[in-house]
């Protein structure tokens, strides 16, 4: 409705503005892009703008406590630790507090101590980060002690996950699953129903901890390679299988993001929302995990990427339609959900 508004003789007034369009994120190049398609046009002149990046600018506490690893940890162990892998927060001064814990609980085996345990492993992620910088994976607990000794190893907080040593395979090789989910400060979070699977160039091992190409599903572990093919989630076979989950643990986030941040969801004149990327792993038994966060993820600009007519081009009309157009017309974004999103109340 609101697409076809726009379109029909009201396009030429409603204008954005985006400053520094050469330094566009990923994000803000994309969201430019289908809003000229809608018929919206560039200003120079800010109040002649029904929307800017400042309706991009969705709470910040609330932003980090999703992205930022260790933060989302604390959200969750208060609120739904049962949808995220068994995690321990590390800093510089708690590690071997922490170890030490983890020591008790896992490694004792008549009355002593082990150093390794058959199918029990650790990921180590820096909290900050992304696209599998600086992850480590771990089947003795000495090899963490001795990773957080060495001098040269990558400070400030981290989160210590237990590996999802079982995980579900696509033709032998391990895979995530990510899915794109927009928050709104007047009308809660919108899942969008479409997403995409990472699925490992190299097939699965399980004792093979040296070479982590088998064991992430990021995008690009080595520089500019592709370490992942894409595959978009819809007419998949397990399609039926995932999304329920996904949509209940994604309600859970959010429904704990907005107890801990009850004044990122309260209405302002100026409206604002913001779009993340959840990722997700299955495993044998097909319980879904999740695994992080990414606020603003890096979207591919490509024209040619593989997933561009499949699914981004439907995201980002539907991003305009659903949330983009009702601010530059004062409308209400609709709080049932349309156009690929489903409501999450």
């Amino acid at each position: 409705m609101f697409l076809s508004n726009v379109q029909s003789g009201r396009k030429s007034r409603i204008k954005y503005r985006f400053r520094d369009p050469e330094n566009f994120s990923p994000t803000l190049y994309q969201l430019e892009k289908f809003m000229q398609a809608a018929g919206l046009k560039r200003t120079r002149w800010a109040w002649r703008a029904k929307f800017t990046e400042r309706n991009l600018d969705f709470a910040e506490d609330a932003c980090e406590c999703l992205e930022y690893k260790h933060l989302l940890a604390l959200l969750l162990g208060k609120h739904c630790p049962q949808v995220m892998p068994e995690t321990y927060i590390l800093n510089d001064y708690s590690w071997s507090t922490v170890l030490s814990d983890i020591a008790q609980d896992h490694y004792v085996v008549r009355d002593k101590y082990v150093d390794e345990i058959k199918g029990l492993a650790w990921i180590l992620k820096p909290s900050l980060l992304n696209n599998g910088q600086h992850i480590k994976i771990f089947n003795q607990l000495s090899q963490i002690e001795e990773h957080m000794l060495h001098p040269n190893r990558l400070g400030g907080p981290h989160v210590l996950q237990r590996y999802i040593s079982n995980p579900d395979l696509h033709d032998g090789r391990k895979y995530s699953l990510r899915f794109f989910v927009v928050i709104t400060r007047e009308s809660g979070a919108f899942l969008y129903q479409n997403g995409y699977l990472n699925v490992a160039l190299a097939k699965y091992s399980d004792d093979n901890f040296g070479d982590l190409s088998t064991h992430l599903t990021n995008e690009h572990l080595h520089e500019k390679a592709a370490s992942v093919v894409q595959i978009p989630t819809q007419g998949h076979a397990k399609y039926a299988v995932w999304y329920p989950k996904i949509k209940t643990i994604i309600q859970e986030v959010t429904d704990a993001l907005k107890s801990e941040f009850p004044q990122a969801f309260l209405p302002q004149k100026n409206r604002t929302f913001a779009v993340f990327g959840f990722d997700f792993m299955c495993d044998d038994r097909d319980h879904m995990w999740l695994l992080e966060a990414n606020h603003g993820p890096c979207f591919p600009i490509e024209p040619h990427h593989p997933l561009q007519e499949t699914l981004y081009q439907d995201f980002w009309k539907a991003v305009v339609a659903q949330f983009v157009l009702p601010i530059t017309t004062h409308h209400p974004i609709a709080k049932q959900g349309s156009v690929g999103f489903d409501a999450l109340r």
